[in-house]
């Protein structure tokens, strides 16, 4: 818990990787791990973004999370990548997008596996970002996975929510159908 209280990538990496654990021995240490640092969230903004798979989404993370630590910000990134239902395993190449920003000592970027989950979250996406909280990171920002209209978990997550969208795409009667709009 130290390590994660200090800002330590390294542990911080260790303690997403323990609560995403679906090992049951492992699931204690990740409770209490989870118990330990509650009094030291909850002071960090949260932002979710979404759109349509190849819409930017982590080019603009990257360019804004560029431009928020050249203002002395510390930021996390929580990229969750879609899990394939063939072989259950994920890329996770977003972080290989934001080269600069990985690169940049007060950004952490954490891809995770969606596991199939819905709503283009990860199961312990809201987990992981408690974890960044206590870790001192002003903003944390949620990418969700390419999703359509109706996966909109991550906003019931986050302080501010923005959808990406191509130019020209839909018509009047996709803006009725409202969904994630």
């Amino acid at each position: 818990m130290k390590g994660v209280l200090k800002g330590h990538k390294r542990h911080l990496a260790k303690a997403i990787t323990l609560v995403e654990s679906k090992s049951l021995s492992k699931r204690e240490d990740a409770d209490k791990l989870l118990n330990s640092i509650l009094p030291y969230t909850g002071n960090s903004i949260r932002l979710g973004i979404s759109g349509v798979p190849g819409v930017g989404k982590s080019t603009f993370i990257e360019s804004f999370g560029k431009f928020l630590t050249s203002i002395n910000k510390k930021v996390a990134v929580l990229a969750v990548d879609p899990s394939s239902k063939i072989s259950g395993g994920s890329i996770l190449g977003d972080k290989t997008r934001m080269q600069e920003l990985a690169k940049d000592h007060d950004a952490f970027i954490r891809p995770s596996p969606s596991d199939e989950s819905l709503g283009g979250v990860a199961r312990k996406t809201r987990e992981s970002m408690l974890i960044c909280e206590a870790a001192g990171f002003d903003i944390i920002i949620v990418e969700t996975v390419g999703v359509g209209q109706s996966e909109i978990e991550v906003a019931s997550m986050v302080d501010c929510f923005t959808l990406l969208q191509l130019p020209g795409a839909g018509d009047e009667l996709q803006g009725i159908k409202k969904g994630i709009m």
